[in-house]
């Protein structure tokens, strides 16, 4: 017999990633199902889910492919969304009041960054 997916502990974690805001993609991956199942089991516990509209304190930043893949890639080896690593990662600059630091570096570190600027 499969192994269930819509176990207790899971449907506890889709309520809880949905109230975090993640999408029923990040979700389904989360858990191992598919976007269109997860709509469905929210439906049927009424768990509110976004459908990729971004809240008002939503920052959207725009790569260079190159760069998108890098960071894709460092979040998938790190197992986390790319979202919330650029949230980690954004979040760092602020509390630590680093954005100097960050920025002084841009121009040697990668040459794509020339042409995202």
């Amino acid at each position: 017999m499969p192994e269930r997916i819509f176990t207790p502990n899971n449907i506890r974690r889709i309520r809880r990633m949905a109230e975090e805001g993640r999408t029923a993609i990040e979700i389904a991956k989360s858990i191992g199902s598919t976007p269109a199942s997860i709509r469905v089991m929210c439906c049927h516990h009424k768990i509110k889910i976004g459908r990729g509209q971004l809240p008002d304190h939503a920052i959207v930043a725009r790569l260079p492919g190159t760069l998108s893949s890098e960071f894709r890639r460092k979040a998938e080896e790190l197992q986390m969304p790319a979202s919330a690593l650029a949230t980690k990662l954004l979040s760092a600059i602020v509390v630590s009041n680093i954005y100097e630091a960050v920025l002084d570096d841009e121009d040697e570190s990668h040459p794509a960054l020339a042409s995202a600027a």
